[in-house]
């Protein structure tokens, strides 16, 4: 059973692996751009390793009440606890504001919108599946899928006003477009 908790985080790696192919495989890539390509790929396999290796689920007190759909524990209740984990989500997922700015500095208000809720809900939605098929003790969040908005959208928006101030001249280079 231990080997098939793991099926979902090696699914993840090979998926990311798979996707930067193309981003390794862009030929005349600048120094500044290379590093933003490796950097981001490090941070999403890191992210990958955090969200979908299998984990104890260790809730002697919990203090959500969580719901089951055929053992797969979930909550659609937000902001019921805010603790230390809501903040650090939003922090998790400020790189990839960051990245997704790098990767495209033009996006209108709404497009942003759009993408920060990407992260979010295909994280819940791959653990919600792999806890359901293989069991990784995962349990589903509506807090995360907005924590995660927030940090895509915090990220991107704070990358986007540096970009407007004399530092400019040291993000563009990182920028991929």
């Amino acid at each position: 059973m231990l080997q098939t908790r793991w099926l979902t985080f090696g699914v993840a790696w090979l998926i990311l692996l798979a996707g930067y192919y193309r981003l390794l495989a862009v030929p005349n890539r600048t120094p500044a751009q290379r590093v933003t390509v490796f950097t981001s790929l490090g941070y999403l396999m890191v992210v990958a390793w955090l969200v979908f290796a299998p984990v104890g689920l260790i809730l002697p007190d919990s203090y959500k009440a969580l719901s089951y759909f055929y053992m797969v524990p979930y909550n659609l209740h937000p902001f019921v606890h805010v603790d230390p984990e809501f903040l650090a989500n939003i922090l998790l997922t400020g790189p990839l504001g960051v990245y997704c700015y790098l990767w495209r500095p033009h996006w209108s208000w709404w497009q942003i919108a759009l993408a920060g809720l990407v992260p979010g809900l295909v994280i819940e939605s791959a653990q919600f599946a792999s806890d359901w098929l293989v069991h990784t003790l995962r349990v589903v969040d509506i807090d995360d899928v907005i924590t995660n908005w927030a940090g895509l959208v915090l990220g991107y928006v704070v990358v986007w006003g540096l970009d407007h101030t004399p530092l400019r001249t040291l993000i563009k280079p990182f920028r991929l477009r």
